[in-house]
């Protein structure tokens, strides 16, 4: 078996051992960084290779490494993902995590030995996009922008930009971090406005796109609940919640228009709780004299600030006991005037009762109608009777019921006209002869 370039393997093993034990000669060489992709190719250069040099050897590691791993005279039984490109380059395709070292090409000269080292880092891009926020600072006074992009190896480029420019590069810039992966620019407040937009910008040297995220910055605004209302010696909460800031705004408590500077520090009477974007301010023990009024919720980022009113009113605490009392006590007099009255006018519908109900008794029992005449009783004198019944417009009726007699109403029509009298004298005739058959 032989090796390319005809050289017995015996006499290419004794030159290198000869070359390993000889003292090295002056090296010169450079240096530089690639970065390669797990899964993908690279191609490290061995620059500045003379003409001259009669045979290119690469190393991994340690330089001095026998054997070498690669020759370009000699093919040693390498990994197929190793070859040499134009007799000096190597190439290394499906990279894996274990390829990543200092790798370094040698040419061999009749006089001097040229080394060139290369350090191969095996980088890993973000899995995820940049997340960027804003934030107040310590001062709460100076905005600041950070943008974090984890994941990824080595540590992303992170930049911030408005409206195209990149900011690092402005003057209202106050300072500039970067740690690992995350990026954080202060700004100052005086040169923000409402609904400004920001852009972080990231790259990495495995991943051609460049992800970006946005911040855009707003005022406070607020909100409450409809005005409160304690009573002397109660406890009652005014609630002001946030319904938008970019940053998060600082919630604060003032007293009202009668004190406008004095903020409320919780303690003693008052208690002060914040949820989120959610502030409660708890009274204890209201007071008529003291807490009856509009407080004041402040809302303050970078950006500005916003402030709403919330009024309260403090009254006096209603005597229940006496107002029950009382709904009692007219009750009971609403109840004593129904019964006096149903007891005072009951005899009188008692009467009218019987009244109604009289006739209909007459009906159905065989009771005797008797009519009397106020005139005096001429049986002989017939037409007596007539002119009586004509000129009386209004007779009483008696009638005997079961013993009991009720007074009927007057009988308006007994006598109509001319001929309305003859038939009621004919009527009151047979009116007679009925009562004769009944006696």
């Amino acid at each position: 078996m032989r090796f390319p370039g005809r050289t017995p393997p015996a006499r290419f093993f004794l030159l290198l051992c000869v070359w390993r034990l000889v003292p090295r000669r002056d090296a010169t060489g450079t240096e530089e960084v690639v970065f390669g992709k797990i899964g993908g190719s690279i191609l490290l250069l061995c620059r500045n290779v003379s003409k001259e040099a009669t045979e290119v050897l690469w190393f991994q590691g340690d330089p001095h490494s026998f054997p070498p791993l690669f020759s370009s005279r000699v093919a040693f039984p390498p990994d197929v993902r190793f070859s040499l490109v134009d007799n000096s380059s190597l190439s290394i395709t499906e990279l894996r995590a274990q390829d990543e070292g200092n790798y370094t090409c040698k040419e061999v000269l009749n006089k001097t030995d040229h080394e060139h080292r290369v350090q191969l880092l095996i980088a890993s891009p973000p899995q995820s996009t940049p997340k960027c926020w804003a934030e107040t600072s310590s001062s709460g006074l100076m905005l600041q922008l950070v943008c974090s992009w984890p994941g990824g190896y080595p540590h992303p480029t992170l930049h911030w930009r408005e409206e195209g420019q990149d900011l690092e590069n402005s003057s209202w810039v106050l300072s500039s971090t970067s740690s690992s992966d995350t990026h954080v620019e202060t700004l100052n407040s005086s040169h923000l406005s409402h609904r400004q937009v920001f852009k972080c910008v990231g790259s990495h040297v495995v991943r051609q796109e460049e992800p970006t995220c946005t911040v855009e910055i707003k005022i406070p605004s607020l909100e409450s609940d409809p005005p409160k209302t304690c009573f002397v010696g109660d406890s009652v909460t005014l609630t002001c919640r946030v319904t938008e800031s970019t940053p998060t705004a600082r919630l604060t408590w003032l007293r009202g228009i009668t004190q406008p500077g004095a903020e409320i520090q919780p303690g003693g009477r008052y208690l002060i709780a914040q949820e989120g974007n959610v502030s409660r301010l708890t009274i204890q023990n209201c007071s008529q004299a003291t807490d009856g009024g509009c407080y004041v919720c402040k809302a303050q980022n970078p950006v500005g600030l916003r402030e709403l009113f919330v009024c309260l009113t403090v009254k006096q605490p209603v005597n229940v006991v006496g107002v029950v009392g009382a709904v009692v006590v007219l009750s009971l007099l609403a109840v004593l005037t129904v019964t006096g009255v149903v007891l005072y006018y009951s005899p009188l519908l008692c009467l009218r009762a019987s009244a109604c109900s009289a006739p209909h008794r007459n009906q159905d029992s065989g009771d005797v109608l008797v009519l009397v005449d106020s005139d005096d009783d001429d049986d002989d004198d017939g037409n007596g009777e007539e002119e009586a019944m004509s000129s009386s417009a209004k007779q009483e009726v008696l009638a005997l019921v079961n013993g009991s007699s009720v007074r009927a109403p007057y009988l308006n029509c007994l006598v109509e006209g001319d001929d309305g009298e003859q038939h009621g004298s004919g009527s009151a005739e047979e009116v007679r002869g009925e009562e004769t058959q009944g006696s």
